[in-house]
Formats: C-alpha cells, structure tokens, sequence
C-alpha cells in the first residue's frame, strides 16, 4: 500500500482513486478497510467497519470513525460510478495536469474524503462523527440503514460532502420512480377488435401522467417550480401480429423541496388507476427532497463558504438524514459538472481549500 503525507489531499486522493468501488465491477470493502486503517492512525476513539445487504446480492460497504459523542456528522460517499468508456486514460490512476487531479470520483467524491482525512491529520475533532460510506450512486442502502442504527443516536447537524465547488448546498429536488404494468390475455392481431391491448392502455396513462406535470407547471417555490415528469420507457410486445400480454411504462419526477412525496405518490397512483384499475403501480425510488432547517447554524460553522447559499440541481442523502431529524447541508470540492463523465477531476486548489475548511470545523 502506498505512503503519503498524512496532510497531503493530493497524495490521499490519488491512493483512495486506485480502489475501484463502482457497482459493476468494484469493492467497496476494500477502501473501507483501506479508510479505517488511516482513520485509526487520526486517533479516533472508536472505528467500526461494516457491510450492509443490497439487493443486487452485492454488499455496500461503509466505515464510521467515533470522536467523542457526536453532535456532528461528516460525511462522503466512497462509491462512484462505473467508468464511462469514453476516458482516454486509466479511470482509476490519478492523471496531475494543469493544477487538476483527474480520475474516477476526484469530485464526486472522493476527492472530499481525502480533504476530510488530511484535515484529520492537522486537528482531532470532538463529538465529530466520519461517515465514509458506499451505494450512494445506487440505491443509498448504506446510509438508510445508518440512520436506523444505534450509530445515528446523538447527531444533531451533518455536512453531505458533494461536489459544490465548496459552496453551501441548502435545498435540492426529491427523486422518485416508478413503473406501470398492464397486463391481457394477448393473442392473434386478427382479433385485436375485442382483446384489451395493454399498450395502447399505458398510452392513455402516459398522456394522463403528462397533462397532470404540465397542470403542475407552477407548484414548487422560486427556482424550483415545475416537478420534472419524463416518461421514460414504454415496452410490451413481441411482433406486430401478436397482441401482447404485458406492457411497462417508467416513469420519474422530482418535487420540490417542502412538498409531501408520499401525497403526490398517492394521487398519481390514482390517476392511474382512474384510467386502468387492473395496472399494478411499483414505486422503485421514493427520495425526498431537502431542505436546511437552520441555516444560521451551519454559518457559524462553516464561515465565509456559507454565503450565499445555493440551491442544487441533484439528489443527495442529506435528505435521507434530514428525514431521521438530523439537519444538513451539503458542500464539498469540485463541480457536479465533471462528475459522472469521462475525465472527471477537480482542481488542486480546491482540495487544499476544502482540507482547511474540514480543519477549521474541526
């Protein structure tokens, strides 16, 4: 394993890029045990190390280090995304050029946690708990199943490290999914006069999902009107001379921070049943959206970077904490536009700032 200066984000980062942690082909487990041998060298009183169940059949993969009794939480994803096949060079070995760190999650976000780490390594915090934790590109079972266990007793505010060009992120859209299934008994086009066509039926209620976004034009506060309804996919059938037997539509929105997910989860499963009483609903993400409760908190912590504070155009788990009654906000080095594609980095200038700013929170 490599060496580097306990303070040196650079150096970190470019140790923590080599382990693959994408979903595809990574291992999660094999950075988390990396991270808790150098959160142990940071004097923690305490470092637990663990995996939690997805359900791909893959563990995700998380590690906590415990100063003190925490009040606050810090924390990072240590998972990315898979590399994308356009990279001109290796997604998982560090590339320095130009004053910028290029690899495979430099910005999202492993990028923050090697800024997290060298902070460590100038100023032991107290009651600061650090939260290093995988499947956050995924499904965010690690993180909803933190905040169910005894680790989460005692938080009360927790900064989410994402790429914000270490602005102050204090409100972000929800996310939710879901599919519609219509099912029929099929058979020969000869006689699709008399036989329910599952397709066409999901027609109408790709339609009826589209009329009701557009009379929601409006809904949501300033910067966050509209819920962003894209019907996604349509699929069933098999030839054009066989009535299918099956049909799916999927289908996504994103409402606004201070809207109830679980009311607008209800009326569209209404409306759709309103138009096929039969379709079978299934709801695959149900993310809330976020919004800081106490921003004049977080100021005092966080100093110059609070101001002004921004709205986020992507999901994060700070509503996942923010949803247990841990307040949030969401901040971290590099940019959510480099993040995800080919040749993802973030500038050397931001990770030493980001390191200082950790330092003085500790």
């Amino acid at each position: 394993m490599s060496s580097h200066p306990s303070n040196d984000p650079v150096a970190i980062l470019t140790e923590l890029v080599s382990f693959r942690t994408d979903l595809a082909d990574g291992n999660e487990r094999a950075l988390a045990d990396r991270l808790a041998v150098l959160l142990r060298e940071r004097g923690p009183d305490s470092v637990t190390v663990g995996d939690v169940p997805r359900g791909d059949g893959k563990a995700a993969s998380y590690v906590y280090a415990r100063f003190g009794s925490p009040k606050l939480l810090v924390n990072a994803h240590l998972d990315t995304v898979a590399p994308n096949a356009s990279w001109a060079s290796n997604p998982f070995s560090a590339v320095v050029h130009d004053e910028r760190l290029c690899a495979l999650g430099a910005a999202d976000t492993k990028g923050a946690m090697a800024a997290i780490l060298a902070a460590l390594a100038e100023k032991k915090p107290t009651n600061t708990g650090i939260l290093l934790s995988g499947d956050e590109e995924y499904s965010g079972v690690v993180m909803r199943a933190f905040v169910k266990s005894p680790l989460r007793e005692g938080l009360t505010h927790a900064i989410v490290c994402e790429p914000t060009n270490l602005h102050l992120g204090v409100r972000h859209r929800g996310l939710i999914a879901f599919e519609v299934e219509v099912t029929g008994p099929g058979g020969h086009s000869s006689l699709a006069d008399a036989t329910p066509a599952p397709l066409v039926t999901l027609a109408k209620v790709a339609l009826a999902l589209d009329g009701w976004a557009k009379r929601h034009s409006l809904l949501g506060p300033p910067g966050f009107q509209g819920t962003c309804m894209n019907v996604a996919q349509m699929s069933g059938g098999t030839a054009f001379n066989v009535i299918p037997t099956h049909a799916r539509l999927l289908v996504s929105l994103r409402p606004a921070p201070g809207t109830k997910a679980p009311a607008i989860c209800a009326e569209l499963e209404a409306l759709v049943g309103s138009i096929e009483p039969l379709a079978r609903v299934i709801f695959i993400r149900n993310n809330a959206p976020f919004a800081t409760q106490n921003i004049v908190a977080f100021e005092r912590l966080l100093g110059p970077c609070a101001h002004p504070p921004i709205d986020l155009g992507f999901w994060t788990e700070a509503a996942v904490l923010a949803a247990s009654g841990i307040d949030a906000v969401v901040v971290g080095p590099g940019n959510i536009a480099q993040a995800h594609g080919p040749g993802e980095w973030v500038s050397l200038g931001e990770l030493a700032q980001a390191r200082d700013l950790f330092r003085s929170i500790f």
